[in-house]
């Protein structure tokens, strides 16, 4: 009589064993795949995470030195009229700006120059290009106007004899634009800069004339007082950083 195969008792065991290896080498492949997977996730979000933590410090680095050289030239600026100086007198002519910009009768006196050795002494530089949004097609100028007025900056009257003389760099990047106003605590870090319709673009050439006033709209409350600071010019639009050379 033909009898069917009974596995004998360490045929079975060995059986479970190869059944239990397999489970377990099933197991450690899927805890693979999910350390792979959770690995794969940290290195691109550390990856997104240190490009962005560098933009802020490039935003960072620029908010910086577009902030220092508008103190250097204020600075040149009260040590030229300190030595007897007028405002009319001020000459900001130099080649850099591609022409006689900002020529006038007062530049015939080297003493007057806030860009020359025996002046202000300041070394005419343009706007770091990395402050700049590339989309605008920016030109990287700095610009010297006189047909300003900053809300509660000086005398503010709507008129030519209030304007502030004011040194101005438009087309910044918006991330630049909150840098500045952070490290000048005009608005909180990350906050939307403060808006205002226009503003006037005459170049200060020794006299003074009336096209706007900054900080007088609901928008740009943030700016009241504020000798400087940046905001977006909603006109533009483009985000201006600016600094008061003189008050009046």
């Amino acid at each position: 009589m033909i009898t069917g195969f009974i596995p004998s008792r360490s045929g079975r065991r060995q059986q479970k064993k190869r059944v239990s290896e397999s489970g377990n080498v099933l197991f450690y492949i899927l805890i693979a795949v999910a350390l792979l997977a959770a690995l794969s996730y940290a290195v691109t979000r550390g990856g997104r995470s240190s490009t962005d933590n560098l933009n802020a410090e490039r935003a960072r680095l620029s908010a910086s030195e577009l902030i220092d050289f508008s103190n250097a030239l204020s600075t040149a600026v009260a040590q030229l009229r300190l030595r007897g100086v007028k405002p009319s007198e001020l000459c900001f002519d130099h080649s850099g700006w591609g022409g006689a910009n900002y020529n006038h009768a007062g530049c015939s006196d080297d003493l007057h120059k806030i860009f020359h050795p025996s002046g202000g002494g300041v070394n005419w530089t343009s706007a770091p290009a990395e402050a700049m949004d590339s989309s605008a097609s920016p030109d990287n100028l700095w610009h010297i106007y006189g047909d300003n007025e900053i809300e509660q900056v000086g005398t503010t009257c709507a008129a030519a004899a209030c304007a502030d003389l004011i040194l101005v760099v438009d087309e910044l990047s918006l991330s630049v634009c909150q840098e500045i106003n952070d490290l000048l605590d005009v608005t909180a870090s990350g906050a939307a800069p403060p808006t205002d319709t226009d503003m006037g673009q005459t170049r200060y050439i020794g006299a003074f004339g009336y096209s706007a006033t900054i900080g007088d709209e609901a928008g740009g409350s943030a700016l009241v007082g504020k000798s400087s600071a940046c905001f977006q010019r909603t006109a533009g639009p483009e985000y201006v950083f600016y600094k008061v050379l003189i008050a009046r």
